[in-house]
Formats: structure tokens, C-alpha cells, sequence
């Protein structure tokens, strides 16, 4: 931590889900660097105005498709997440605060986008080691979360 440092930093903003069916948690794969991922996204231009479950819904909606079912039970874990593959390709680093919300699955059939070319149901150990970076952390967050039912971030 430095002390006196008054220069703020910027982060993206974005939700994540921690969708549970069972014991299970669904693990997608980007198409294109083939990394595990967390459903949900950024928050988008002109959404500032509404609500965080409205974002989310619109994430859920777009990466597994409008057939799926769920229930938002709430948020479980803040955690913060870099983008290392940007700068990989010679772009400013991306920082990324995530709001996870716990999700439970209830039916249909999950269609992913194009961003996504797989998807596995897997315990909480599996999905941490699939999971890169500060989403690993999510991950240990939100198990803590189950653990005490406190969000921690």
C-alpha cells in the first residue's frame, strides 16, 4: 500500500456468476485463448442506470443462451482480475473489479456464444486450477462465502 497516493486508478467493471448446479459450478473456455472462464461480463456502455441482476441477466443471456433458467440467489464474492493476455498483445493492461453472484441453475440448454467454445459443470477444487488469475481468487472467495455466508473481498 502506498501511503499518501492520491492518484486513483480505473478499473472496468464486471459481473460474474457462480452458477451452481448441485456441487458443481459451470466452467466455460474462451475460444480464442482457450482460457476457463466465469460466465458474465463488463458492464456496458449506457447501462449505468440499471441494476447490477439486469447486467448480469444480459450477460447470462448472451454467452449461454435464452433457453437457460436460473435463479439469481445474490452476491457472493468481490474480487479483482488482469487481463494478461491484453498486454501480451501490446495493449495497456485491463484491470477488472468482478461482482460474482451466486446462481442456480434450474434448466434448459446452455447454447454458448462465440466467445466460448466449451463448458464443463465442476467441482469448486477443478474450477479453481481451470479458472487464470483473479478469477481463481473469485473462486476462493466464493467458497468462503458457502463456508460463512459472508461476502469477502
Amino acid at each position: 500500500m502506498v501511503i499518501g497516493h492520491t492518484e486513483p486508478d480505473f478499473y472496468n467493471v464486471a459481473v460474474k456468476a457462480f452458477v451452481r448446479k448441485g456441487d458443481r459450478v459451470l466452467i466455460m473456455r474462451t475460444a480464442v485463448d482457450k482460457m476457463g472462464d466465469l460466465p458474465g461480463g463488463r458492464i456496458g456502455v449506457g447501462e449505468f442506470d440499471i441494476s447490477l441482476e439486469e447486467v448480469l441477466r444480459r450477460e447470462i443471456e448472451e454467452e449461454l443462451g435464452s433457453e437457460v433458467r436460473y435463479r439469481i440467489i445474490g452476491p457472493a464474492a468481490l474480487f479483482r482480475h488482469r487481463r494478461p493476455e491484453i498486454m501480451e498483445k501490446n495493449l495497456p493492461e485491463r484491470r477488472i473489479l468482478m461482482i460474482g453472484f451466486e446462481l442456480e441453475y434450474e434448466s434448459g440448454d446452455i447454447k454458448l456464444s462465440d466467445e466460448h467454445d466449451e463448458y464443463r459443470w465442476m467441482s469448486l477444487d477443478e474450477a479453481e486450477t481451470a479458472l487464470p488469475g483473479g478469477q481463481q481468487d473469485g473462486i476462493r472467495k466464493y467458497r468462503e462465502y458457502l463456508r460463512t455466508g459472508k461476502i469477502t473481498y
